[in-house]
């Protein structure tokens, strides 16, 4: 199934209609099977020697590839299966047997080269190429549709023809937003070409569209300063720089990433070790240097807190499978009855029980809110009211301990306990296992997307079901890239994790530690 699904996306792409428009019509296909690419797959892994033979056996297989669009998706498989050679020795077939190349399989061989210049330089008649393309694609379209543009500005940027590709870039943003490989190919030719303001400026336009830098992009940004500066205390100023640049922007790096700032320090004499931080204190594993938590400030939670109120009520994508009249009694509710201490999501908490009875749900949310009854704080708990037919007693128990407030059963719950909590002021904190993605997507803009992170990690309690119940309290610490007198702790995303029975939590758990010194 997954196959079929990317042989079907790799025929739409290769089928794009020749043009070169501000905007593209939409064109629907539908395909009756994908015997043709199965056949080409399955043929790839053979030695194929005879191009024309292949292709006639394709066409004469029923399906959707036809003598206009068959060069194309052949080519564009080669590559994308990574056998640069034979994708090379069918470019030689089709120079041999055609004089016209269409769009589609200009765009392979662009696409070609681009891969090829990651591994080997690429020869004066492959740069050529490269360059008459760009000329005659723009002598003849004022400006060229997403596609075609993106593949472009990879092959320009692979020949460091950086000022076409600035040009390219600006074609892109007319219809689309860049993708994250066009945005770090970019910087990287730019840093590779020594243009470092006008990286910086595309670094800048990246983080507004949210397109986080690739590896490509840190690599050349590292390798340009080691190639420009020679002391070491300059070097180490400006890989600082790049650091900043994580640190500011909450970024998770690859690990390939952390492996090229590793070697960039160490070659500088600097300690840099792969470690973890301790959950529950922030202390690095490797140095022992605690990270510190970084508190939101007033100003900070204000925007939060407003946005709540103008976006996630007001205009409202959040409620939609919500009353208008619940809604009402919910805020009016949340009016009269906060400030609260903490807010629990009574369902999620049940099923940390999972296959649990009713009693056993109902006996953990007990146990959850004596929990904090015990701390003397203000509690809100809120449930479905499918909930009001468990436990009778256990239920009566709760409701004098807390206040309480259930919503209809196909109400989305966790819209009413983060909003209920955020509009009840600062000091609130929360209790729920839910990792709250999709409301930070909600957030379009970047900086209250880090404010939401921040306040998750310093205000949410998490409840797991062992052995024991366990009640986790908000991490003691911010987790993202942080400096300290001795160094820095940058987070790394760990490809093809194996540890057995890791509880992925949403906080990173791959940590850089670079440090100048050793510490005692």
């Amino acid at each position: 199934m997954h196959l079929m699904h990317r042989n079907l996306k790799l025929l739409s792409q290769c089928l794009l209609p020749n043009t070169a428009l501000y905007s593209m019509r939409c064109y629907t296909i539908k395909f009756s099977g994908t015997e043709q690419i199965d056949y080409l797959n399955s043929a790839l892994e053979e030695k194929v020697t005879d191009w024309a033979n292949l292709k006639s056996k394709i066409l004469n297989i029923q399906g959707i590839l036809n003598d206009k669009n068959v060069d194309a998706v052949i080519l564009k498989t080669i590559v994308r299966n990574r056998k640069i050679d034979l994708a090379l020795s069918y470019l030689d077939y089709l120079k041999s047997s055609t004089s016209v190349l269409n769009i589609g399989v200009t765009n392979g061989i662009l696409n070609l080269y681009y891969q090829k210049a990651k591994e080997t330089p690429l020869i004066e008649s492959e740069k050529e190429f490269i360059l008459r393309t760009y000329e005659d694609l723009y002598a003849k379209y004022k400006v060229l549709d997403y596609s075609t543009a993106e593949t472009l500005l990879h092959a320009v940027c692979a020949i460091g023809e950086w000022k076409k590709a600035l040009r390219v870039l600006d074609d892109i943003i007319i219809s689309s937003t860049p993708s994250h490989s066009a945005y770090s190919t970019l910087i990287g030719t730019l840093f590779k070409c020594n243009k470092e303001k006008e990286a910086m400026d595309i670094i800048q336009r990246s983080v507004a569209d949210l397109r986080p830098l690739q590896c490509y992009a840190y690599n050349e940004w590292i390798e340009y300063y080691q190639r420009k500066y020679k002391t070491k205390g300059t070097i180490i100023k400006y890989l600082d720089k790049i650091c900043w640049h994580i640190s500011a922007n909450s970024t998770l790096i690859t690990k390939e990433t952390a492996d090229k700032i590793q070697n960039a320090y160490v070659s500088l004499g600097w300690k840099a070790d792969f470690t973890k931080i301790r959950q529950d204190s922030g202390q690095c594993m490797s140095c022992n240097s605690s990270l510190d938590c970084l508190k939101i400030s007033d100003e900070d939670f204000k925007l939060l807190q407003n946005d709540v109120k103008n976006k996630l009520i007001v205009g409202s994508d959040l409620f939609l499978k919500t009353s208008p009249k619940e809604l009402s009694a919910f805020l009016k509710f949340v009016d009269t009855t906060a400030p609260y201490d903490i807010v629990l999501d009574a369902l999620n908490i049940a099923y940390a029980v999972r296959k649990g009875s009713h009693i056993q749900k109902m006996a953990l949310l007990r146990t959850v809110v004596d929990h904090f009854d015990r701390k003397n704080k203000k509690i809100l708990l809120l449930g479905r009211k499918h909930m009001l037919k468990w436990h009778k007693k256990t239920l009566e128990y709760l409701m004098r301990k807390t206040c309480s407030f259930f919503t209809e059963d196909i109400s989305q719950d966790d819209p009413f306990f983060l909003t209920a909590a955020i509009l009840s002021g600062p000091n609130t904190d929360i209790v729920s296992k839910d990792l709250l993605r999709g409301h930070r997507f909600i957030l379009k803009d970047e900086k209250l997307k880090q404010i939401f992170q921040r306040w998750q990690w310093q205000h949410q309690w998490k409840v797991f079901v062992v052995r024991n119940t366990v009640i986790k309290p908000p991490l003691q610490y911010t987790p993202c890239a942080q400096k300290n007198d001795d160094g820095w702790h940058l987070p790394y995303e760990k490809i093809n994790n194996d540890e057995k029975g890791f509880l992925h939590d949403g906080i990173p758990d791959s940590w850089l530690c670079l440090r100048s010194k050793v510490i005692r």
